[in-house]
């Protein structure tokens, strides 16, 4: 057999290996630099404050479909039998014109992970490996005051609803958790004509799964803070570039515990990182936008101690998008295209790791 085979699969993990960033087709448009512009609903997960400039009650739902293509070169061959997840978001807003207050409420997948590498990597003691598939689904809700009409701050809650389901081997672990919260706070703020400023502060909350028998999961979402500033020209170009900081170092592993002893090993090696994005926005007639961004996205994986149960690299994102009124309703579509680095790893999981994506998103705004 070669000394080297590529291993081909699809590997269900976002920036971060973890991280469901694509929460919205004009957000994607733009790579995501939408925390200081954020003008429909999904604002409830970019930057809250920007509900304040949404008069009236506002509805955005849509769907993000996924396709990753990624590959490991190593010796012997074997399939990641993970899958992409497709995903669909709601999010829904209140600003009543003569208050102001403002509140929203949402809810999408946030962190997704499911990747298969049982054939791919022997299961032993030393060198763990399997079935691992956690989904965090985040509900938001959302509470904005409007200081002047430059100005708007928010605080809301995050209630994450987690699904485990890890096998390594014989060994399973398989439940729920109901039990994980968060919050938040958010400002967005127009200092002068043309420009915009928005910042949020997420903080990360600790997940405990306990299963049916003595088995237990626990990990920490990670805090995250993103800045945006934007600025309008010529009253139909808008350029906006935001960074984005998570702290993925509070994510020190995925161990299964039976009676406190580890009995899944998925130890992590992760570092905190920054995502530089930047969005254009075209508004070429009245309701309707084209759009175009470009985003780096660190990757938190480092090579020594690297874990395939949150495979990541460094990575560029490139985005195109359009949004237009449409039978009383706003609709906007976007695609994304990332291409991550070759990631050269050592240790347990030695290998050349190479992984490209595509993301194709759909909303759609109705106001009431």
């Amino acid at each position: 057999m070669a000394s080297g085979l590529l291993l081909m699969g699809s590997l269900s993990a976002h920036a971060g290996g973890f991280e469901q960033a694509n929460q919205s087709a004009a957000a994607v448009g733009l790579s995501n630099a939408f925390a200081a512009t954020a003008n429909d609903a999904s604002a409830l997960v970019y930057n809250p404050s920007g509900i304040a400039w949404v008069s009236g009650m506002n509805i955005t739902a849509g769907l993000d479909v996924e396709y990753r293509d990624s590959s490991v070169l190593l010796p012997g061959v074997a399939p990641n039998n993970g899958i992409e997840p497709n995903v669909g978001y709601i999010f829904a807003t209140w600003s009543p014109l003569d208050s102001h207050w403002s509140g929203g409420v949402g809810f999408a997948p946030l962190y997704y992970i499911n990747n298969d590498w049982g054939l791919a990597f022997p299961s032993t003691a030393v060198n763990p490996s399997g079935l691992t598939k956690v989904t965090v689904d985040h509900a938001t809700f959302d509470v904005v005051y409007a200081i002047n009409s430059d100005l708007a701050i928010g605080a809301g809650a995050d209630w994450y609803i987690t699904r485990a389901n890890l096998t390594q081997g014989a060994k399973s672990f398989r439940d729920n958790d109901f039990g994980g919260f968060g919050g938040h706070v958010s400002l967005m703020w127009k200092p002068a004509y043309a420009w915009s400023i928005g910042a949020m502060l997420r903080s990360g909350a600790r997940i405990d799964i306990a299963g049916k028998t003595a088995d237990t999961m626990s990990f920490k979402l990670p805090d995250q803070v993103t800045f945006g500033v934007a600025h309008d020209f010529a009253d139909v170009w808008r350029l906006e570039t935001d960074v984005k900081w998570t702290r993925w170092s509070a994510l020190k592993d995925m161990h299964v515990k039976t009676a406190g002893v580890i009995t899944q090993s998925n130890a992590l090696n992760l570092r905190d990182t920054f995502t530089a994005m930047a969005g254009l926005t075209w508004t070429w007639r009245p309701g309707a936008q084209a759009r175009l961004g470009y985003a780096y996205d660190q990757g938190a994986n480092k090579s020594a101690g690297f874990s395939p149960v949150i495979a990541d690299q460094d990575g560029h994102k490139v985005s195109i998008g359009t949004g237009a009124d449409i039978y009383n309703m706003h609709v906007d579509l976007a695609y994304q295209y990332t291409f991550l680095k070759n990631l050269t790893a050592t240790g347990s999981y030695a290998g050349i790791y190479r992984d490209r994506r595509q993301s194709l998103l759909l909303s759609i705004s109705k106001t009431l």
